[in-house]
């Protein structure tokens, strides 16, 4: 049987989950806040581009920089119709104009032909939800839900003044619809949480194995495990020195340690340019599969 394009270009959640890990110093040496904020939007938009189900966040620096980045991703993957429902003032939101769009499916379903939304609850009695969903007419959902609670509605029904709908988990979806973002103390919180959660983990380092040398090992990899980190290092070390400089051996946690950019023509690569570039080759290695 032969694959209509149609199926290849659907942004299906495709095996295996994909989460990466980013250092807090990631925005430690921007110091303009507009810029901050923008350089936190590249790395959720190229999370979202490869289909990368979570963001992990670990301290290396200033706690505050990891609420910061947290934040800024948090905020990012809220649909914009709902943004105005679900945020609080927050100062390090005030920039946020600056981000890229996110337009993955969650934001755009219209746009990938799908009747499943991200709404929130605005009014709720013991039978009934009714939930706005950034359309002309609101959702009726027969469950009674919290108000103000966020959630995902598959609409079933087009009458007059209402749509009628239910209530779908996030896992039973299909199409990749966005992001989860967590945080970690430290490096070394962020490995033992991998480790016993059953992640495959790799990290991206200059100092790693050359791409080409271990691409069989990594295509291995990510055809017999269900879970992937890829943890990345920050502006002045590569995740093997963070990891060293808190007396961690990296080798007891990784099963990979690559150099994605061979030959790199510039001194250094800034991590949200290097989760592009690592991005795209696991993505091509998994559609390889």
């Amino acid at each position: 049987m032969s694959v209509r394009f149609e199926d290849l270009a659907l942004p299906l959640k495709t095996g295996p989950r994909l989460a990466i890990a980013i250092p807090s110093s990631l925005v430690s040496e921007v110091f303009d806040f507009i810029e901050r904020t923008r350089k936190v939007g590249y790395v959720g938009r190229a999370a979202a581009i490869f289909r990368v189900e979570e963001l992990m966040v670990y301290v290396d620096d200033a706690p505050e920089n990891a609420r910061f980045i947290e934040d800024v991703l948090r905020y990012l993957d809220i649909p914009p119709y709902l943004r105005k429902r679900l945020v609080t003032v927050n100062p390090n939101l005030r920039h946020a104009g600056a981000l890229p769009p996110l337009k993955a499916v969650h934001h755009v379903p219209q746009a990938f032909g799908v009747n499943i939304r991200e709404g929130v609850v605005i009014a709720a009695d013991d039978v009934r939800s009714v939930v706005y969903v950034g359309l002309d007419k609101n959702v009726i959902v027969y469950k009674p839900l919290a108000v103000g609670k966020r959630v995902t509605v598959e609409i079933e029904k087009d009458l007059p003044r209402q749509y009628l709908g239910k209530v779908v988990e996030k896992s039973s979806i299909k199409l990749y619809w966005g992001y989860e973002v967590k945080v970690f103390n430290s490096v070394a919180e962020l490995f033992k949480h991998l480790k016993g959660k059953g992640y495959a983990i790799l990290c991206a380092s200059k100092k790693g194995s050359m791409i080409y040398s271990v691409e069989n090992e990594l295509s291995k990899t990510l055809k017999n495990v269900e879970k992937v980190c890829i943890v990345f290092g920050g502006p002045k070390l590569d995740i093997d020195e963070i990891a060293e400089k808190h007396s961690i051996n990296i080798q007891e946690y990784c099963e990979i340690i690559a150099n994605f950019i061979p030959r790199q023509g510039v001194e250094s690569v800034r991590t949200e340019e290097a989760i592009l570039i690592v991005l795209a080759i696991v993505n091509y290695l998994k559609e390889k599969l």
